[in-house]
């Protein structure tokens, strides 16, 4: 299938945990959104995580084995899950079609993202965004003065939320993303969900770098670093 312009492709994906083998399946249903808010389901599909999910040996380290980081990252996160997100949702969903349940999870891992991107920001770092979650931080901007309250009780400073220029995502926000894929696992002890936080592919040379599934990623974002 073909997607115009104004199209974009969202996974809304619930995670369903098996005891078979051990083995984690995850059921996704893809939705065409398009530009004027039209909704209409594509398929719904299985799929398991596969050895590209696993650590990246290659990938740049994260920064939770710093002193106290994985503490105030548990701690950010605990006020995060607190704040009420119910409007920033609701307006989620009309524009999308996403059902509750989806939307929940959704918020679920931006506030987990941004949770870590103020504690990295103490630590003098700062993380890449890709994937469609990405959509929901876009939403939650808008409405300036919640989110203006949320970054103060979560990071006692704003957070911004930087664009590519080029809309194409570089070398420096995709090693930055991949340190965030790395620390979520530290410091929530599992994997990032794939459907939500893709894995961007690399060339044999390290030097370019791509989402690995994801037609959302709008070129990668970047929360601003410690001035």
């Amino acid at each position: 299938m073909v997607l115009s312009p104004d199209q974009e492709l969202f996974s809304q994906t619930r995670q369903v945990r098996t005891e078979d083998d051990e083995k984690e399946t995850f059921m996704t249903e893809a939705t065409l959104v398009t530009g004027r808010g039209g909704v209409s389901t594509i398929a719904a599909v299985q799929q398991s995580p596969s050895i590209d999910d696993e650590p990246d040996t290659g990938a740049p380290h994260g920064y939770a084995q710093e002193g106290g980081f994985i503490e105030g990252a548990l701690r950010r996160t605990a006020v995060s899950e607190r704040f009420d997100l119910s409007l920033v949702l609701a307006r989620y969903r009309r524009q999308y079609g996403f059902s509750q349940a989806v939307a929940e999870d959704h918020r679920r891992e931006l506030v987990r993202f941004l949770a870590l991107c103020a504690t990295a920001q103490q630590y003098g770092h700062s993380y890449g965004m890709m994937g469609a979650i990405d959509e929901l931080w876009h939403m939650f901007v808008i409405f300036t003065r919640d989110y203006a309250r949320f970054c103060e009780e979560v990071a006692g400073r704003f957070l911004h939320h930087i664009p590519e220029p080029h809309g194409v995502a570089t070398q420096g926000t995709i090693d930055r993303y991949l340190a965030f894929l790395e620390d979520y696992r530290t410091v929530y002890g599992e994997a990032p969900p794939p459907a939500y936080w893709p894995k961007p592919k690399r060339s044999p040379d390290n030097t370019d770098g791509s989402c690995d599934g994801c037609d959302g990623c709008s070129g990668g974002c970047v929360v601003d670093a410690i001035p």
